[in-house]
C-alpha cells in the first residue's frame, strides 16, 4: 500500500475510531440515566405498568418507523448538498410527523382490539403527540453525523435526556404508575426539538424542491428501517396478544437489562462506520480494510459482553432490580447471547447503505423478520414461556448470520474465511472466559453481590489474557491487542 493510501486509510480508521468514542460516551451517558430510572422505578411501578406502556409503545413504534424513511441519510451520503436539500428533508419529516400522529390516532383501538389492555389507549393518544414534535426537529443536526461533529450530538442527546430522566424519576414518586413513563418520554421529546435549535443555528424552511432526489435512495432505507424495528417488536406483538401486559412488561426490561451492555457499545460503531464509508465509495481497498478493523472491534466488545453477560445475568437482575423480577433470570443469558450475535453482523447494514446498496440490506433485514416471525409466534402461543421465547430468538439470530456475511463476499472482495480469520480469536477468548468463570461460580455457589463482582473481575482478566495469548501466537498484528499492550507498557 501507498504511503498517501495507508494516509488516508488510517485517517479514516482514526475518523471511525472517535466517533465511535463520542457515540460510545453518548449512549453510556443516556444508558446509565436509563439504568438509573429503571433501578429506582421498578421498585416504585409494578410489570403491569410497564407492560401498559410497552402495548402503547409497541403500537407506536409500528407506525412511527415510517417516519425514517432516510432522507437524512440522503443528505449525509450526497457530495455536496445545497441548502435545498436540508430544507426538504425538513419539510418532508414536518409532514411524515402529521401524518403519522394521525394513524397513530387512529389505530388507538388496537390496544383494546388485540392486546385486551383500554389502559394503553390514552397514552396511545399522548405518544401520537409525540409523532408531531419529533417533525419540527431542527434538520441541520444531521451535520454532526456528515462532519464528525459528534460532541455536538453528545450535548444534543445528553441535555434532553437529563431533562427527561428529571421529569420521570419526580412523576414516578408523585404518581407511581405508567404515567410517570409517558411523562418522561414527551418532556425528552420536546426538550430535544427545543434544544437542536439552540445547539445548531441554521433556520430550516419549508420546501420539496428536491424530494424526489432524496426519495430516489430513501425508499431502500425507509424498507430496511421498518425492517428493523420489526425484528425488534415481533415477540412484543406474540407475547402481547398470548400471555397478556405483565408477560410482556417482564421480556421487555429483560431484554433491556440483557442487551444494554452490548448495544450500547457496538452500536457507535455502526453509527459512525456509515459517513466514513460514506467517503470511501470509490476507493474499495480502503474500505475493505477499514470495515475488516471495525468488524474486529465489534467481535470483541460483542464476545466479550455477551457472554459475560449470559454468565451474571441471574446476580445482575436481582441486585439491579429486586427480587419480584427474578422470574426473567431464566431468559436473560439467551437474550444476552442473541444480542451478541447481532451485534457482529450491525455493521453490515451501515456498509451497505453507505455504498448505495441499500436494496440488499432491506432485503436481508426482512428475511430475518420472517424467519423470526415463523419461529416465534409459534413458541409463543405454544410454550407461553418466556425463556423458551428468549432461546427462540438467539437460535434464528444464530441462523441467520451466515447468510449475511455470504451477502458481502462480492461488495468486499471476500471470501467466508476472512471473516473466520476476522472472528476467531474473540469468539476463543470468550469461551475460554465462560469455561472459567463456570468453574469459579461451582466455587461459590452461593448467589449474591460478592459473586456477581468476582464472576465480572475474574471474567475479564480471563478474556484479556486468553485474547493476548492469541494475539502473539498469531505474530502480534495491528490493532487493538496493540494499542492495549503498547499503554501497559508505557504505564510500567
Amino acid at each position: 500500500m501507498s504511503e498517501p493510501a495507508a494516509a488516508v486509510q488510517t485517517s479514516a480508521l482514526r475518523q471511525l475510531l472517535h466517533g465511535s468514542a463520542w457515540q460510545l460516551s453518548l449512549r453510556w451517558a443516556v444508558r446509565l440515566t436509563g439504568l438509573v430510572s429503571t433501578v429506582v422505578l421498578a421498585r416504585l411501578l409494578t410489570p403491569e405498568d410497564y407492560g401498559i406502556v410497552a402495548i402503547a409503545t409497541v403500537i407506536y413504534g409500528t407506525i412511527e418507523v415510517f417516519s425514517q424513511v432516510g432522507v437524512y441519510n440522503s443528505v449525509i451520503r450526497h457530495p455536496s448538498p445545497t441548502r435545498e436539500h436540508y430544507d426538504s428533508a425538513y419539510t418532508l419529516s414536518l409532514l411524515l410527523g402529521f401524518v403519522l400522529a394521525l394513524i397513530v390516532l387512529a389505530v388507538t383501538p388496537l390496544t383494546t382490539f388485540y392486546f385486551h389492555e383500554p389502559r394503553a389507549t390514552p397514552v396511545l393518544e399522548v405518544l401520537a403527540l409525540r409523532s408531531a414534535l419529533g417533525g419540527f426537529q431542527n434538520v441541520a443536526v444531521l451535520n454532526f453525523q456528515r462532519h464528525f461533529q459528534f460532541h455536538k450530538q453528545f450535548s444534543l442527546n445528553v441535555s434532553s435526556t437529563l431533562i427527561g430522566f428529571v421529569a420521570v424519576i419526580v412523576s414516578g414518586f408523585i404518581l407511581r404508575n405508567y404515567w410517570a413513563l409517558v411523562i418522561g418520554i414527551m418532556a425528552k421529546q420536546i426538550a430535544f426539538v427545543f434544544m437542536s435549535y439552540i445547539i445548531e443555528p441554521y433556520r430550516p424552511r419549508i420546501t420539496l424542491v428536491k424530494a424526489p432526489e432524496l426519495f430516489a435512495f430513501s425508499f431502500w432505507t425507509l424498507f430496511r428501517n421498518i425492517g428493523n424495528y420489526a425484528f425488534d417488536q415481533v415477540e412484543k406483538f406474540a407475547i402481547g396478544g398470548a400471555m397478556g401486559a405483565a408477560s410482556m412488561g417482564r421480556f421487555e426490561v429483560g431484554r433491556d437489562l440483557a442487551y444494554s451492555p452490548i448495544v450500547e457499545i457496538v452500536t457507535p460503531f455502526s453509527f459512525a462506520l456509515f459517513p466514513v464509508m460514506a467517503r470511501l465509495q470509490n476507493e474499495p481497498q480502503k474500505r475493505r480494510q477499514v470495515f475488516l478493523q471495525a468488524l474486529y472491534w465489534s467481535s470483541l466488545f460483542c464476545a466479550s459482553l455477551a457472554i459475560g453477560t449470559a454468565l451474571v445475568a441471574s446476580d445482575a437482575v436481582h441486585l439491579i432490580l429486586g427480587p419480584k423480577w427474578d422470574s426473567i433470570s431464566p431468559m436473560m443469558p439467551w437474550l444476552a447471547l442473541s444480542c451478541g450475535v447481532l451485534g457482529l453482523t450491525s455493521s453490515i447494514y451501515s456498509f451497505l447503505d453507505s455504498i448505495g446498496r441499500a436494496n440488499l440490506s432491506a432485503r436481508l433485514q426482512w428475511s430475518r423478520v420472517l424467519m423470526l416471525g415463523v419461529v416465534a409466534f409459534p413458541v409463543t402461543f405454544y410454550f407461553r414461556d418466556l425463556q423458551a421465547i428468549a432461546f427462540a430468538r438467539f437460535a434464528v439470530c444464530c441462523a441467520i448470520t451466515p447468510p449475511l456475511f455470504f451477502a458481502l463476499r462480492e461488495p468486499l472482495s471476500m471470501s467466508m474465511r476472512d471473516f473466520a480469520v476476522v472472528l476467531w480469536r474473540p469468539l476463543v477468548a470468550g469461551l475460554a472466559m465462560a469455561a472459567v468463570v463456570l468453574m469459579l461460580n461451582a466455587l461459590l455457589p452461593v448467589p449474591g453481590t460478592w459473586r456477581l463482582v468476582a464472576d465480572a473481575a475474574v471474567g475479564a482478566l480471563m478474556f484479556t489474557l486468553a485474547l493476548m495469548v492469541l494475539w502473539y501466537l498469531v505474530g502480534s498484528p495491528e490493532g487493538p491487542e496493540e494499542i492495549f499492550w503498547r499503554q501497559v507498557r508505557r504505564l510500567f
